[in-house]
């Protein structure tokens, strides 16, 4: 699912919007790579290209993911947080400056930024809420049922989920470590809550089981 909702990608090739376009230009980054972070004096405005990137916050040797962006999503780097390519990807990058008069001039550009710097804050909120309230168990099935309302397509009574997410990646957004989220996860597997069909790929066969975990 689009974290935003709107692909520019595909708004970009409207002829109308050739100035826009012209404004932007291409940035390759690396699997792993850190391609803004806090300390950076770079303010961009940035749509990503091809693949996903992952914003996270970063405290001490702690990481706690805020939103991961797909093709045709927007991000501007003004909002402090860490940019990670969690593929290698593209960037259509350009300083704020030269996008501000297209904020003005093309609203759909305008609320799509609102649109996903508003879920970063929403998503902030849960993190914070979730670390201070939650354990890691329920941050895990809180997530998983969460993904599965928003993106789980219905097959044989429940639901079947692509995270396209190792185990690596899960646990970063959880804010546990990868044998403590590999653990929890064996054990939904025990328990019933969930089925692995394939790599990244899972079967929910009853989300009230679910929610019953994350309400206790």
């Amino acid at each position: 699912m689009k974290f935003s909702g709107i692909n520019l990608l595909d708004e970009l090739q409207r002829s109308e919007l050739a100035d826009l376009r012209d404004v932007f230009n291409s940035r390759r980054v690396k699997k792993g790579a850190i391609i803004f972070s806090p300390d950076q004096e770079e303010n961009l405005v940035f749509i990503v290209e091809k693949m996903r990137v992952r914003i996270y916050l970063g405290y001490e040797d702690k990481e706690f993911t805020l939103g991961i962006l797909e093709s045709g999503d927007l991000y501007s780097t003004h909002a402090g947080c860490f940019v990670q390519a969690l593929e290698d990807s593209s960037l259509l990058t350009t300083d704020v400056q030269s996008v501000k008069r297209c904020m003005v001039e093309i609203p759909l550009f305008n609320r799509t930024m609102v649109r996903v710097l508003g879920k970063i804050l929403q998503n902030s909120f849960s993190v914070i809420g979730g670390l201070a309230f939650k354990d890691i168990y329920a941050r895990l099935t809180a997530y998983l049922l969460k993904e599965a309302q928003v993106s789980g397509i219905p097959v044989d009574g429940g639901f079947e989920l692509e995270l396209d997410l190792t185990i690596e990646q899960l646990s970063q957004i959880l804010g546990a470590t990868r044998q403590t989220v590999s653990t929890l996860i064996n054990n939904m597997v025990r328990e019933g809550l969930v089925v692995k069909r394939a790599r990244s790929k899972w079967f929910v066969p009853d989300l009230k089981a679910l929610e019953d975990v994350v309400n206790s």
